[in-house]
């Protein structure tokens, strides 16, 4: 679960515990712990449902992704799935559970951005490979990026 969730999570039994103790209301209670149960819950549900969709999306086009080099992905190869390597140069918005990853190969650069947090803890300086679809970025619509559907880690050859 992301940062964000915990710290949701915490403010809110903070925020409960305040007002209980201000009030000694037992009948509060009854609805603010399942809903502090809640807040926890539903991220993990979620998440498992992302994890899961995702695996499916690996086992589904794993097979058919081709291997390309970072410097030869353009914006004509959007809807490509692929598989990239490279180093991890920089990571972006893990802490909203919605990593971007920046990888780096002898090329080129590009941004990976994933809708879950990977199976594996991907650290700046990591050797990753990527299986993932292109798209185009939202904002500048210059750049193509890849939405990942996997990132595992792998051994420097």
């Amino acid at each position: 679960m992301s940062a964000l969730t915990w710290f949701v999570f915490f403010i809110s039994c903070v925020a409960v515990a305040f007002h209980f103790s201000q009030t000694k209301d037992e009948v509060f209670l009854l609805y603010a712990i399942p809903s502090l149960a809640l807040l926890i819950i539903i991220p993990l549900t979620l998440s498992w449902m992302s994890r899961r969709s995702f695996a499916q999306a690996r086992l589904e086009h794993g097979p058919r992704a081709r291997s390309v080099r970072i410097d030869r992905i353009d914006s004509n190869m959007v809807g490509t799935v692929l598989k990239i390597k490279g180093k991890v140069e920089k990571i972006s918005f893990k802490w909203l559970n919605r990593p971007h990853f920046h990888l780096k190969d002898e090329g080129a650069a590009i941004r990976v951005v994933m809708f879950t947090a990977p199976a594996q803890n991907i650290r700046i300086g990591d050797r990753v490979e990527v299986l993932g679809i292109v798209v185009q970025h939202l904002l500048t619509k210059k750049k193509p990026i890849v939405s990942a559907v996997s990132i595992a880690k792998i051994e420097d050859t």
